[in-house]
């Protein structure tokens, strides 16, 4: 696998996660330091999805719209994948 292959998954992944994040501290799976770090990978997370976006500012609603087709595309392999 490329280094941009993997670039582009962690854009696909990332925001997902965040996501997963907010829904479980939402729903108080976490506690105390645990929540503590989660929101923490959630800020950087963040972070790094913005970045993400002004790499490439002229084209910038081309690749939110990409990462977004990306992002539900690995919301549907979860569902595949993990059947409880």
């Amino acid at each position: 696998m490329t280094r941009e292959q993997k670039l582009v998954a962690l854009c696909a992944f990332l925001p997902v996660l965040g996501d997963f994040i907010e829904d479980l501290n939402d729903q108080s799976v976490f506690r105390q330091d645990l929540k503590r770090k989660a929101n923490i990978l959630l800020q950087e997370i963040q972070r790094t999805d913005r970045a993400v976006l002004r790499i490439d500012e002229a084209n910038a609603e081309q690749v939110y719209n990409e990462q977004v087709d990306l992002q539900i595309a690995f919301r549907q392999w979860i569902e595949e994948v993990i059947k409880l």
